[in-house]
């Protein structure tokens, strides 16, 4: 037996039914959805990359138990979407909708020059997936069907009236809330890229410039490492950060928030880089008002209105449908 195979079926028996039905899913059977059936290999596939996302955010840090809890979630969640997709494409059969084998050839073609850039490396892709091209191509002409039929179910020009956006922001305004921030710019140089004790010796000699009144923005582009500063001249500019770890690493936070406007860091070493940071100006923590957010709010709100419609669209699907998991009579 494909041992892979045997323990994702576990996985599906594990989080979807008993130990006692578990027989059908090890034979391959994950569900039926009307006279469609969504094997334990179609859940594979379809929660891969997730899975294996998962697998490199979490199992080099030693956390294999809450992998595990995520790939179950995972799974269950993948399960979930086939069957909500097997539920749409039956709607549109029975419906007698239909789709010009044209029209899914120009589908097709735009994503293998999209995501592939041309059929030789399509194939490449395709045979290491283990995936023929018909099976591609259905794919992709089913999820432009579920991606019709939802646009044709789910107003997507909804109105939300000035009264709800109030509403809500009134009771979300801890959503729209800034931290204490600092505007910064910064020089990064990397250990590895750089003989020993060389990045050090760079920077106290930028720094020595920057004290003197070089332009930072122009010492960053011309001495730091930071890849960013290769798209556009952000000239080391890291835009308004709060003072919290996802923001700014922990170093650079206990300078830039008791600096003054204009202060230029000491040179701030850690185990893989040295760093320089200059603070531009500092802005305390406030409320961002409504009318600075309200397109936000009007966007959240459509977005939490289409999904109750997709909901609703769903539920009437699985009303009059026959959806069978297995060991279920």
């Amino acid at each position: 037996m494909n041992w892979k195979r045997f323990l994702l079926a576990v996985s599906l028996a594990s989080v979807l039914i008993s130990p006692a039905r578990a027989v059908e899913l090890l034979n391959g059977l994950a569900a039926i959805v009307n006279d469609a059936v969504i094997t334990v290999d179609d859940v594979e596939a379809y929660t891969d990359k997730a899975v294996r996302t998962a697998a490199r955010q979490l199992l080099p840090l030693g956390k294999e138990a809450e992998f595990e809890r995520r790939r179950q979630t995972i799974l269950r969640d993948g399960l979930e979407q086939l069957v909500e997709r097997e539920l749409i494409l039956h709607e549109f059969k029975t419906a007698g909708y239909n789709l010009p084998e044209t029209l899914i050839d120009d589908v097709v073609n735009s994503r293998v020059k999209e995501e592939f850039g041309d059929r030789l490396t399509l194939t490449k892709t395709l045979h290491l997936r283990n995936q023929t091209y018909e099976s591609f191509r259905k794919d992709e002409r089913d999820q432009f069907i579920v991606g019709q039929m939802t646009l044709k179910n789910i107003n997507q020009n909804l109105f939300i009236s000035p009264k709800k956006i109030e509403r809500y922001y009134a009771e979300n305004t801890d959503r729209y809330s800034i931290g204490d921030r600092a505007k910064v710019r910064m020089i990064l140089l990397e250990k590895s890229r750089h003989a020993a004790g060389e990045p050090r010796k760079i920077a106290e000699a930028v720094r020595a410039r920057a004290v003197a009144g070089e332009d930072f923005g122009k010492l960053a582009d011309e001495a730091s490492d930071d890849a960013r500063r290769f798209k556009g001249g952000l000239r080391g500019d890291q835009g308004w950060v709060e003072n919290k770890d996802s923001d700014l690493r922990k170093e650079l936070r206990d300078f830039a928030f008791p600096a003054k406007d204009g202060e230029v860091s000491p040179v701030i070493e850690t185990d893989g880089a040295v760093f320089l940071v200059k603070v531009e100006g500092h802005e305390a923590g406030h409320v961002r008002p409504l009318s600075e957010v309200r397109g936000d709010v009007e966007s959240t709100l459509r977005s939490l209105e289409r999904e109750r419609l997709r909901k609703q669209w769903i539920g009437r699907l699985r009303a009059k449908a026959f959806i069978r998991f297995p060991g279920q009579g």
